[in-house]
């Protein structure tokens, strides 16, 4: 695994006390207002929330099973590390599975911290008891033999238009998922941890009998 330049973040203190749009309002209070995915990508599990360091690989499309096939795979899940997000890009690919139950064991056991993709994923129920976050925009049977290849891993990639480079900071959570640029990282989170300490205030003003024009005024969250 390469050094990652946000690796001093607290991914743990990300997971709890942030989420995808206070995420988004840092990042758009910074003038990168075009970092989240699309509609539709979704955890298997609502509660789960991901967050990592991005692990991207480039796919082939093929339309016979290779001599030597899944060795862009093995090769990825062996190179993937501490605390990385296993990135596929499909193009919103509705024929077949990028991911499933061994590829979440393989992961988590090196460490990885979630997978992500545009694709389908399947294994559903056994991936669930794994216990590993995986977001995808749905489900399908089929298995990815004889219809892509990983053809490297640890390089950009594009989902959705939004560009992907490897040690960018992703989190996901049940409204979406939402990519950092490394360089900025560290920069975007102090700011959504600040603004989601305004929104407790601001939550604890409109309890305590504060009307929201008040709240509003003082905390200048809405």
């Amino acid at each position: 695994m390469t050094d990652h330049p946000c690796e001093s973040i607290d991914l743990e203190r990300v997971r709890s006390e942030l989420t995808a749009s206070v995420i988004c309002d840092a990042l758009d209070g910074l003038g990168l207002r075009r970092q989240a995915l699309g509609t539709g990508i979704a955890p298997l599990e609502n509660h789960h929330v991901m967050a990592g360091f991005a692990f991207p690989v480039a796919i082939q499309r093929v339309y016979d099973v290779p001599a030597a096939p899944f060795r862009g795979l093995v090769s990825a899940l062996d190179a993937i590390g501490h605390d990385e997000i296993f990135v596929t890009p499909t193009a919103r690919a509705t024929d077949l599975a990028v991911w499933g139950e061994l590829l979440s064991n393989v992961s988590r056991t090196r460490g990885a911290v979630g997978a992500l993709t545009d694709g389908l994923v399947r294994d559903t129920r056994q991936t669930r008891e794994v216990g590993f976050p995986v977001f995808s925009a749905g489900t399908i049977p089929y298995d990815s033999m004889g219809r892509h290849e990983i053809v490297s891993h640890r390089t950009p990639c594009l989902i959705d238009g939004v560009r992907i480079e490897p040690g960018d900071l992703i989190f996901g959570d049940s409204d979406g998922v939402v990519v950092v640029p490394s360089a900025r990282a560290a920069e975007v989170v102090a700011s959504a941890f600040t603004k989601r300490a305004s929104e407790r205030q601001f939550i604890d003003a409109v309890l305590g009998g504060s009307t929201a024009t008040a709240a509003y005024a003082k905390y200048g969250v809405l």
